[in-house]
């Protein structure tokens, strides 16, 4: 049986069926728009997190930037304060001589100068100490490694009780110091400034 007029498929259904398909239409569409605002929501999301990321950094540019100068500046002092020459071990040994009494080294021994990186050349110097109580070893070591102009370091300390009922020792020691390589003149560093 035909339908007068051809309606098409919206004249052959009911009233009730007609609500069915408008509501399943709408449904489509609602469904959809929420999938598309969570999708979207969670790509926002991402982005100001990345744009909070920015802020700390800038921020932490504009707040410690100058921490991290300062720094850097130490950084350089202490590197300009490391000698561009090694220790004289035997007269600072010497001068040890005649700081701290009883204190005689024997089979003093100046060790290879060892690259280790970073500008820096470690020098080495070992001997030994003989008969000393700990209250001259400890006052030995205070005065080698307090030289001013060095930095200066026990790097191996072996000691030996002669006996167990009295406080003599006797020590192996090496110290080491280090030396910074490629140092200017203090003339040299404004005529390299200078320079375009």
């Amino acid at each position: 049986m035909a339908i007068a007029g051809g309606g098409g498929f919206w004249a052959g259904l009911t009233p009730r069926e007609r609500v069915y398909v408008m509501v399943l239409v709408l449904v489509f569409f609602v469904m959809g728009t929420l999938v598309l605002l969570y999708f979207r929501g969670n790509a926002l999301r991402e982005t100001e997190q990345e744009i909070g990321k920015y802020r700390l950094a800038i921020d932490d540019l504009h707040t410690r930037g100058a921490v991290y100068k300062a720094k850097m500046e130490q950084k350089n002092a202490r590197e300009k304060a490391i000698s561009t020459e090694c220790a004289q071990f035997a007269s600072l040994l010497d001068e040890a001589r005649l700081a701290v009494e009883g204190f005689n080294p024997t089979n003093e021994e100046e060790q290879a100068s060892l690259e280790v990186g970073g500008g820096l050349t470690k020098c080495s110097y070992k001997f030994d100490s003989k008969e000393m109580t700990i209250e001259q070893l400890t006052k030995l070591l205070t005065f080698l490694e307090s030289k001013p102009g060095q930095y200066i370091s026990t790097e191996n300390l072996v000691v030996r009780s002669l006996s167990g009922s009295e406080d003599r020792l006797n020590a192996d020691i090496t110290l080491v110091a280090f030396r910074r390589e490629g140092a200017t003149a203090p003339g040299d560093e404004s005529a390299v400034e200078e320079k375009p």
